[in-house]
């Protein structure tokens, strides 16, 4: 299970990388995905919302990382 401060740590770099176009956003993306069952639902829908409103001003960085973004938006909340 991933510690407290490594969840900071990995939304700390999701606030970085949304609406940048780096290569840091498919690597935040992966590693997300890669423990989404171990975070809580609300912070699951927290990531949603500040994605999907990203998205819908336009601010989410160029269409590749949007891609990116999306794989988020596609994976269901954890029920408590």
């Amino acid at each position: 299970m991933i510690q407290f401060k490594d969840r900071n740590i990995l939304f700390y770099a999701f606030r970085y990388a949304l609406g940048r176009s780096t290569y840091a956003v498919a690597d935040v993306v992966e590693s997300i995905i890669n423990i989404w069952e171990s975070i809580h639902p609300a912070e699951q829908l927290m990531y949603k919302k500040e994605i999907k409103e990203a998205i819908e001003s336009k601010r989410a960085g160029m269409d590749m990382d949007v891609i990116q973004w999306e794989k988020i938006l596609e994976l269901k909340v954890s029920s408590v």
